[in-house]
């Protein structure tokens, strides 16, 4: 059996069979957050002994705990850690390809397959990147994802330099002979969109709202308000003042001296319709993600609707996800002699794509009418069967009255005209 490659290949060719590049600062600097002055953050005279504080998301980190945010990039995820990974050889699936079972299997020895590439995919949904580190071990080739908050990508007009602090070492450069990733949509340049940077605004609209509720809850519903009075306060009546709306806003009383009237200038959450809020942003983020509404909201999840957008949701989101990682593994982990070898990374789709049980039932009759699968790919690929182990099942030719196919022990009839020319043997 060939083998996957020498560690004397990897140091000399890297992964693919490529050698780094000069790499250049990437001309495009990422966005910075504008230094805010307290005439136009939002803060008025008083907030601070109020408690209020400005939200907005920084980091990738903080915006995943956004629960819509983190739901688009775990749907996403689980669902393409979930499809069996493939390597195919021409037109048939590789058998004994050490790399193609690491991949599927067990990339490296702390991770299985599904768990891998789910991790992967998370980051990318989020980030619009995600990076791994081929390593050789005395196993063979091992996978190694890096750490999305440890790893900083730049991307220059032409070139890819990653710098990578690990947990406890120090920081070291990584060109691309020396990495696999695989990246989201980009705006006519090689350097990806961040999705939670492109819903900024969104998530911090959404952390709002949230503050907003759970302050109102903590505060027993009661609404904000302005103090005013026509008289002048002392500072010992300010002192009193402020211990009298602490007591009020943990649900005590308030004291109000020397005239002064309390007006509420914050509406109910009833009147300010948070709730509608709250779902017409969920829905804005999805949009982001181009998750199915069915997936969303049960309100949203009408049968025939929600397998038509589940189909939608394969075809949009996931199909062009997998389309990517597949090249990635074909051009950034096999070697040039694999590939001449028509070896090559596909995921397997029909799992998210069955549908009910009468419509699988359905399929599976269409496939064998069609003689594009035998009875074998119809048992294991469609109904997670084992094989029958004839040749006439692997064959997508063999009809479908064909009394081998009915009862491969006794030669059983499925039609009168299976004993056609037979009456007088």
């Amino acid at each position: 059996m060939r083998a996957v490659m020498s560690s004397q290949q990897y140091m000399r060719n890297g992964i693919s069979g490529t050698t780094s590049r000069p790499t250049i600062t990437a001309d495009r600097p990422a966005p910075e957050e504008v230094t805010e002055s307290p005439f136009t953050d939002g803060r008025f005279w008083g907030d601070e002994f109020f408690g209020f504080q400005p939200l907005r998301v920084a980091t990738a980190e903080q915006a995943a705990k956004n629960a819509a945010v983190n739901f688009c990039c775990s749907t996403i995820a689980e669902a393409v850690g979930g499809v069996p990974l493939e390597i195919f050889e021409g037109d048939a699936l590789a058998v004994g390809f050490e790399l193609g079972e690491v991949l599927s299997e067990a990339p490296n020895p702390l991770q299985i397959g599904p768990e891998f590439w789910a991790a992967m995919a998370f980051s990318n949904a989020l980030r619009g990147w995600a990076f791994a580190e081929p390593t050789m071990m005395t196993s063979g080739l091992a996978l190694w994802p890096l750490s999305p908050v440890r790893t900083v990508p730049e991307w220059g007009e032409r070139s890819l330099r990653v710098t990578y602090t690990p947990e406890a070492g120090v920081s070291r450069v990584l060109g691309p002979a020396d990495l696999f990733w695989f990246t989201n949509s980009a705006d006519g340049s090689i350097e990806p969109m961040a999705p939670w940077k492109m819903a900024k605004g969104t998530i911090d609209f959404a952390m709002a709202i949230e503050n907003h509720g759970r302050t109102s809850f903590q505060n027993g519903n009661r609404p904000g308000g302005v103090l005013h009075s026509d008289q002048a306060l002392g500072d010992e009546v300010i002192e009193r003042l402020k211990a009298s709306m602490r007591a009020w806003r943990n649900g005590g009383n308030a004291v109000l001296e020397q005239g002064l009237k309390y007006q509420a200038v914050q509406s109910s959450n009833r009147e300010s319709t948070l709730l509608e809020l709250i779902e017409q942003l969920v829905i804005q983020l999805s949009r982001y993600w181009r998750i199915p509404l069915s997936l969303i909201s049960p309100s949203f999840a009408g049968k025939a609707q929600s397998e038509q957008q589940s189909g939608d949701f394969v075809k949009y989101v996931i199909r062009p996800l997998t389309r990517r990682i597949e090249k990635a593994i074909t051009y950034r982990l096999l070697t040039p002699d694999m590939r001449r070898r028509g070896l090559r990374a596909k995921f397997n789709l029909d799992a998210l794509l069955r549908g009910d049980s009468s419509t699988q039932a359905r399929n599976a009759v269409l496939y064998r009418t069609a003689t594009t699968h035998s009875v074998n790919d119809v048992r294991t690929r469609v109904f997670g069967m084992p094989k029958i182990n004839e040749p006439w099942a692997d064959d997508p030719r063999e009809p479908l009255n064909s009394n081998r196919a009915a009862d491969t022990t006794t030669g059983g009839d499925t039609a009168p005209q299976d004993n056609v020319g037979t009456e007088n043997d």
